[in-house]
């Protein structure tokens, strides 16, 4: 098997992984904003502060996961880009 990218098409490869992880930390924002929103206006009491307590648990559980592809997703870009540096030398 072999990798057959132009320098150009590796470099939009990695555009299209760091578009791709961007919009995944706006998603994660956007949760995290709707349950604050959610439960510090009119939804007050006990299953409120549960709410917020499980959401705030999924949302540090999704900012590791995050966390995670993060760091794969750099390790790929830099083994991309050394595969293309290799392949055009």
């Amino acid at each position: 098997m072999t990798l057959n990218l132009t320098p150009s098409e590796a470099e939009t490869k990695i555009t299209q992984v760091d578009e791709a992880m961007g919009n995944l930390r706006t998603l994660a924002s956007k949760i995290l904003d709707s349950t604050e929103t959610m439960t510090s206006g009119s939804w007050l009491g006990g299953r409120a502060q549960v709410f917020r307590s499980i959401m705030t648990q999924h949302s540090d559980d999704f900012n590791y996961v995050i966390g995670q592809l993060t760091q794969v997703a750099e390790k790929g870009k830099g083994d991309i880009r050394t595969l293309v540096s290799h392949d055009t030398d």
